[in-house]
């Protein structure tokens, strides 16, 4: 055998059995790399040598938990008096809130322990139009070997109870099925956030509703109204480069909204493309009674439709609102 071939035969020998190398049946083009991990910070956080930008698990929200080196004693502290420790946390809130919990603290202990004897990990896209989120944070799945086997750790994540399958901002594309069939068997099983005498959120049917419900709207936009002329997504790059060629037209906007601002009129919607540009929904002081009519608090949970003539201010896309017609949800 020629020498050059020897040496290739060596270096891709010594790569799989070190871990770097992955049996991948992904698409290659979804797959970002196979990274060392080098700490688990929770149960859905993780640091990795070598990336260039930090990571948000798809498809998971394990539950919050205290990272101190006193964690497992204030864990133990709110455990003792867990429901009104959470009714506490959630006060007057309209909807779920997120706050440190046992089963949070538990989820993290697992994951470290899952995590044991793997070195390397291969992260793959959801799909090549929106890989990174609103934070700047790559959107991704975390596939792991343990045993000789790959293992998507979202999914395992999600079908042992440490996480509900968190589709808030969308359903997953590429494992969708596998998420659903993975939360029933735990529901099923009455795993970690499904077990009655845990200590979790006590309020995932809440949850459930309101992350299926945008997700319904995300699928439904997608299914009627995606890539048409007037419509515009503010989580996809391509609408939002879109929005320079149509300055004085009516535009329809989607998206959701990330903070009212009020302090000063006029009143400013903002609607997030990214973490340094937004939408805005200018609403000056003759037409502020809209924001009740509107129940503006409540769409802010969900996405919305606005509509309006495109102007740019400050450097900033905008449409005023003149008319509660202006904003819907489907």
């Amino acid at each position: 055998m020629p020498k050059i071939l020897v040496k290739l035969f060596t270096i891709v020998f010594i790569l799989s059995i070190s871990g770097y190398a992955f049996s991948n049946n992904a698409d290659t083009s979804l797959v970002i790399g196979t990274f060392k991990m080098s700490k688990v910070i929770d149960g859905d956080t993780f640091r990795f040598d070598g990336m260039d930008k930090s990571t948000r698990l798809l498809g998971i929200d394990t539950e919050e938990t205290f990272k101190s080196d006193d964690a497992e004693q204030k864990t133990n502290e709110i455990a003792k008096y867990w429901d009104e420790f959470y009714k506490s946390e959630r006060g007057d809130s309209k909807m779920p809130v997120k706050t440190d919990s046992p089963l949070g603290f538990e989820a993290w202990k697992w994951a470290e322990e899952f995590f044991k004897d793997v070195e390397y990990v291969r992260l793959e896209k959801e799909d090549n139009e929106r890989t990174i989120d609103i934070y700047g944070r790559y959107l991704v799945y975390l596939i792991a070997i343990k045993k000789g086997k790959e293992i998507n750790y979202n999914v395992e994540c999600v079908r042992l109870g440490y996480s509900p399958y968190f589709n808030k901002y969308g359903n997953s594309k590429r494992f969708h099925q596998d998420f659903v069939d993975a939360q029933n068997y735990a529901m099923e099983k009455k795993l970690g956030i499904w077990d009655p005498f845990a200590k979790h959120y006590p309020d995932y049917d809440e949850r459930l509703v309101w992350w299926n419900k945008r997700a319904e709207q995300l699928d439904k936009f997608d299914s009627l109204y995606a890539g048409k002329e007037n419509y515009f997504s503010m989580a996809s790059e391509t609408d939002f480069e879109r929005l320079a060629d149509n300055i004085g037209k009516e535009v329809i906007i989607f998206g959701g909204i990330s903070e009212v601002l009020t302090k000063k009129t006029p009143y400013l919607i903002r609607i997030p493309h990214n973490k340094e540009e937004n939408f805005e929904i200018v609403v000056y002081n003759e037409y502020l009674k809209l924001l009740d009519e509107l129940d503006i608090d409540t769409k802010q949970e969900y996405y919305i439709y606005a509509k309006g003539k495109l102007e740019v201010y400050n450097g900033k896309y905008q449409i005023v609102l003149r008319d509660k017609d202006q904003i819907w949800m489907e």
